[in-house]
């Protein structure tokens, strides 16, 4: 299965570049610094504009850095998702599976509190990180159905955008766990 659906709004797993979603916003792991890293980041801060950088720059001068599992906005510049949530994911080991479940509780508030109705993701802390898909799967998607169940006002749609069938199907089997 690749679609559920708890209070009216729906989790989704795609396999797709997330650079290109007409979502309202892309959620997408970031360094405390806010500074470009890792092949995603880098590649959706290039297409997005300088601009992007520049208001990420700004909330560093006045914050100095970003805590694992906190998250930010920022606009979308020349995406075609109207903003960016920038998240700071967790290192693999020691209470990591915590903080990639702050990082995606405060990543799907931050977007509620925005009034945004669609969130894209992928998957949190697994490109340099130490995550394994799996793991990753087995945190974020419990966190994303207990906020739709407790808190969501305003989220209909968050797709979590993975790059091939094997990430996929780590995700499908524990979406699959969420509705059993």
């Amino acid at each position: 299965m690749n679609k559920i659906i708890f209070n009216n709004t729906d989790i989704e797993l795609i396999i797709n570049e997330i650079v290109d979603t007409e979502l309202d916003a892309i959620v997408i792991p970031s360094n405390s610094r806010l500074l470009p890293s890792g092949t995603l980041r880098c590649k959706i801060l290039r297409r997005a504009g300088p601009k992007i950088q520049i208001e990420c720059n700004r909330i560093i001068n006045k914050v100095a850095n970003i805590p694992i599992g906190k998250a930010v906005m920022t606009m979308g510049g020349d995406l075609k998702a109207s903003r960016i949530i920038h998240v700071v994911g967790p290192r693999f080991g020691k209470s990591a599976s915590k903080q990639l479940m702050l990082a995606t509780w405060n990543s799907l508030r931050i977007g509620d509190e925005a009034s945004l109705r669609s969130l894209a993701f992928t998957p949190i802390s697994i490109e340099n990180l130490g995550f394994n898909t799996k793991i990753c799967a087995e945190v974020m998607l419990p966190t994303m159905k207990k906020y739709v169940l407790e808190k969501n006002k305003n989220l209909k749609k968050i797709a979590i955008y993975l790059k091939d069938l094997p990430e996929y199907k780590d995700f499908e089997n524990v979406l699959d766990g969420l509705v059993a």
